[in-house]
């Protein structure tokens, strides 16, 4: 694999290698092997020597309308680092957009850190262009439109393919191009599927290291896009029929995890000796749970918690189609100092059906911040419910952080602890 899009002796080259040089503190943090493809790709269309796909324009002839101010807005989907956010605004307007808030901040806090670095770079970077944070998808469609120019959106490969559609389908009236970008080996022909339903050119790049684009240009003026959320129904025994919504982003769709359904087994047992007036989910999801909880046991007060803004949508969608009142907010509950939880009091009843991966690690420091913040928000008498993996074994754990814990439920994948205060 090349180490560059771009030919080593270039003037594309030079120009790319002096933006970069002007961040060597960035040179071994992750995420930078994209940005700097980005980049590569960027000032390779701005001079003319790529083309649409990425490769070599040697030999070829390329209209230098067409890439002379190529793109003058751009709008990154899923920053995870800032860098992308960093490096790009020395070349273009920059509106980004996250969908989980820890990941969002981290962007901020990163091109806060580099926000005066390269003011006096010359001719190719000048002073940085303000990067523009929207808190939802749909607010960048006012942007591009207020935006003089070509505008382009690169999106950073999601897990989740219904992620990527939605995010694609909300993009693509208002940009020329739509950059999907990612590890090769996780980029299936999916990608190129999605994207031609809404645009009439796509190519795949040259691979840089273990990375690749797919880009989608020339949109159609009659796409092909789904819409969001997208419904279905969830049946339960000893709740009936639910119906969900969940938008693209959201964890599980609108299906049910068996962890989940094993919790509510268990909760369903509990409710014969008591029924909690208060029900808080930690990580809400499509709300599935939370509003099967509440139809239960008939509380009266519930609360959502999610860090993924798709989330927070589905789940109040999802609770407002089965008439069940809830609140669910966007707020990173992971984080000790989280101000979206400052205040918001003590429940009966919390339930924990926490992540235990990152990527395709296994973690369980997330976990365990979480067993924290119930804690602290958990009614004297009351209890929390967790569901887990059966193998990590998380009722030591519970024990220490939050009070005396007896287990529920138990099969060959998953394991329900009921925990209270001391």
């Amino acid at each position: 694999m090349s180490a560059s899009l771009l030919p080593s002796d270039s003037a594309a080259a030079h120009r790319s290698r002096d933006l970069l040089a002007i961040f060597p503190q960035l040179s071994d943090l992750p995420g930078l092997p994209q940005a700097r493809m980005l980049i590569d790709y960027v000032i390779g269309r701005r001079c003319g020597a790529l083309d649409v796909s990425g490769r070599n324009t040697e030999g070829t002839f390329v209209a230098a309308e067409l890439s002379a101010e190529v793109p003058e807005n751009l709008i990154l989907v899923d920053d995870a680092h800032g860098l992308q956010a960093t490096l790009l605004s020395r070349l273009t307007q920059v509106c980004t957009y996250n969908d989980r808030l820890d990941e969002a901040r981290t962007l901020a806090a990163a091109v806060e850190s580099l926000a005066g670095a390269g003011e006096s770079a010359g001719e190719v970077v000048t002073e940085a262009a303000p990067v523009l944070a929207v808190s939802e998808l749909s607010e960048i469609a006012g942007l591009a439109e207020l935006g003089v120019g070509e505008t382009w959106a690169v999106v950073n490969a999601p897990k989740a393919m219904n992620a990527l559609t939605e995010t694609i389908a909300v993009l693509q009236p208002f940009v020329s191009t739509i950059i999907v970008i990612g590890r090769s080996d996780a980029m299936s022909r999916g990608v190129n599927k999605e994207l031609a339903r809404g645009f009439g050119r796509v190519d795949v790049s040259p691979g840089v290291g273990k990375h690749r684009m797919i880009i989608g240009s020339r949109p159609l003026s009659s796409p092909s896009l789904p819409e969001f959320p997208r419904r279905g129904v969830i049946t339960h025994r000893g709740v009936g029929e639910l119906e969900v919504r969940a938008h693209g982003a959201c964890f599980s769709g609108t299906k049910s995890d068996e962890g989940s359904e094993l919790l509510v087994d268990s909760l369903l047992g509990l409710l014969a000796d008591e029924a909690p007036e208060s029900v808080l989910d930690l990580g809400c999801g499509n709300g599935w749970l939370l509003t099967a909880a509440m139809r239960a046991s008939g509380a009266n007060t519930g609360l959502g918690v999610d860090v993924s803004k798709a989330a927070v949508a589905s789940a109040r969608a999802t609770a407002e189609a089965n008439g069940v009142g809830v609140d669910v907010i966007l707020g990173d509950a992971a984080d000790s100092e989280e101000p979206a939880l400052a205040g918001l009091g003590e429940f009966d009843l919390i339930l924990l059906n926490p992540p235990f991966h990152q990527g395709t690690a296994i973690e369980t420091e997330t976990a365990a911040a979480l067993m924290a913040a119930a804690a602290e928000h958990l009614a004297p008498g009351g209890q929390v419910l967790t569901v887990f993996n059966s193998h990590l074994r998380y009722r030591d754990r519970l024990e220490s952080i939050i009070g005396p814990s007896r287990q529920l439920a138990r099969n060959k994948k998953f394991t329900v602890i009921a925990s209270r205060r001391d």
